[in-house]
This record gives structure tokens, sequence and C-alpha cells, in this order.
């Protein structure tokens, strides 16, 4: 039995020393094939900066005139900017108020009013001006996906409405019952 151990000992302890040297032998390989590896990339990076140094300048491009097309065209923008600075400004002509501008008028109101075609928001029991025109907005009710407005009647979120004045009318962009306000703009032809 003596014997069979140390033959076991001995059984183990070649297979140590097979395992070390199979080791050495691996990493002695890689060291290797590293070294190989570096050796192609810097041959590779010593001919691609030579090739750098030698490389072949392209010939310029012909010239298309495009430059001078270009300043040519410049100047005459220039020329024709002085020319309408020197015309005369013609005075305003005022437009005969016909059936489908009524509303718009000069001596509207301009202050505490909105601009028209500009987005406003209101509540039910707003009344809203709109500058320079006789239109005043008045929301009677908000619910949800309308806004009924006095003179246009009720106006689905996405819908226009007929306001009472010539040629105005109101959309509405949103209408919310939670909150209870509209979006609307209003437009007079």
């Amino acid at each position: 039995m003596d014997r069979l151990i140390a033959l076991l000992a001995a059984l183990v302890g070649l297979i140590a020393l097979a395992g070390a040297i199979l080791v050495q032998l691996n990493g002695q390989n890689e060291r290797v094939a590293i070294a190989a590896s570096l050796a192609a990339l810097d041959a590779k990076v010593t001919a691609l900066s030579a090739g750098i140094s030698t490389l072949d300048v392209p010939a310029p491009v012909a010239d298309t005139g495009f430059a001078e097309a270009l300043l040519a065209l410049q100047d005459r923008i220039a020329r024709l900017e002085e020319a309408s600075k020197a015309e005369p400004v013609p005075a305003p002509v005022a437009a005969a108020p016909t059936p489908a501008n009524s509303a718009i008028t000069a001596d509207g109101p301009t202050t505490d009013c909105i601009p028209l075609g500009t987005r406003f928001v209101a509540t039910a029991g707003d009344e809203t001006a709109i500058c320079k025109t006789d239109v005043v907005v008045k929301v009677t009710d908000v619910t949800d996906g309308f806004a009924t407005i006095d003179s246009a009647g009720p106006v689905a979120a996405g819908g226009f409405g007929k306001l009472g004045f010539g040629g105005c009318t109101v959309m509405v962009f949103t209408a919310d019952l939670a909150s209870g306000y509209a979006e609307m703009r209003v437009s007079c032809q």
C-alpha cells in the first residue's frame, strides 16, 4: 500500500509538471504571436505614414465662373434695394366698406383687446373684445369638446362658428370641461 501511495504521488507530480510545461509553452506561443502582430502593425503604420507624405494632391477644379455670377447677383440685388428706397411710397388707398368686412373699423378698441387672428383662452362668462373691430366674443358655456358663444351657438373643438358680425368667424381649438376653458381665434374677412 505504501508503494501505491508513492506511485500515486509520483503520478500526480508528473501530471503537475506536464501542466506547468503546457502553460509555459502556451504563454510562449502567445508572446510570439503578439510580437508578430506588433511587428506587422508597425510595418503597416510605417507604410501608411510613408504613403501619406507621397500622396498626389488633386489638381484644382476648373473655374466655372460661379463666383463671378454670385458677385454679379449680389451687385444686382444691392442696386434693386437702392432703387426701391429712392421710389416714393404710394399713399394707402382706403378700401370702401363692404358687408363682408363691416366689422373691421378704424375706431375699434386698441387696448384691452385681442388682435385679430391671435389665439386666446376664455371661460364661461368672459367677454373678449377683438382689436379694431366691433366684435365682442361672449362665451356662455364651456363643455367637454364644445364652447358656446353668444351669436355663434355651440362650436365643436376644431370647428368654426359664424359670429353675428359681418364676415367674422370664431375657431375653437380646444374646449375642456375639467378646466372650464376654451382656446379660440377670431378672423374677419
